[in-house]
């Protein structure tokens, strides 16, 4: 019976470590600095994302409450925006660039950092998506220089924009990581999201390809203004009773 019960406890710290393990990343990087970048390795997991180095003034370690933002700009870039200040740049947050010598973020590390950061993060690395889209609209992401084709998806839980060219373009959102969106115009549509920018906001312009799906614009509102939309169910609520009075 000891022998069984030994077993079973092995079987299951064998699994443990097998999971943990999974959820551990290595990459070789470099980090780039204003005059000369240094190489070291990345490590990323559920609990934090260490930087180890021979340059060891550059080594760093970051839990992820240490981290105002997180930005996966390409499978192979990688962004730390901190809450450290940098008194040469008037108290601006220092932020860590890194690029991958080989390998790169997949959907799924896209995932467990979107899990982990308990900010919105920034990632143009697409998560796994199983669901097929409520809406689907063909769009253009205006930008300042050159915009670019894609299709805006809207889903139960997120929004996403999937570039159809350079796949940095694409980009996902929880409703949670969006502060407000707009349908101004018959051929327009902007969500306004938690991403480093003016204000700490940043703007997403869309030039809709074709007609916006009809209940696209109140399924979107709904959640992305939960509480409002709760409260107005209430409202609602209380004066259909007071009719049946």
């Amino acid at each position: 019976m000891r022998y069984l019960n030994w077993v079973v406890v092995l079987f299951f710290s064998c699994l443990l470590a097998s999971v943990t393990l999974a959820q551990s990343y290595e990459f070789p990087v470099e980090h780039e600095h204003t005059l000369r970048n240094c190489r070291g390795k990345l490590f990323i997991t559920a609990d934090k994302i260490e930087y180890q180095t021979d340059h060891k003034k550059d080594a760093q370690s970051w839990q992820y409450t240490e981290l105002r933002q997180l930005k996966v700009l390409s499978p192979v870039a990688l962004e730390l925006v901190t809450y450290e200040d940098q008194p040469r740049l008037a108290g601006r947050d220092r932020i860590f660039k890194f690029t991958l010598l080989s390998g790169q973020i997949t959907p799924e590390i896209s995932a467990l950092l979107m899990k982990a950061a308990p900010r919105p993060i920034v990632t143009s690395v697409l998560l796994p998506m199983q669901d097929e889209p409520r809406f689907a609209v063909l769009v253009k992401h205006l930008r300042p220089l050159n915009g670019s084709l894609g299709t805006l998806k809207i889903y139960a839980d997120r929004i996403v924009y999937e570039a159809s060219g350079d796949e940095t373009e694409s980009r996902y959102w929880r409703y949670s990581d969006i502060q407000n969106f707009s349908h101004s115009e018959r051929y327009r549509f902007e969500i306004v999201t938690y991403e480093d920018g003016i204000g700490g906001l940043k703007e997403y312009n869309f030039q809709l390809r074709e007609e916006l799906p009809t209940g696209i614009y109140d399924y979107v509102w709904t959640r992305v203004y939960p509480s409002k939309f709760q409260h107005l169910e209430k409202l609602s609520q209380s004066s259909n009773e007071s009719n049946k009075e």
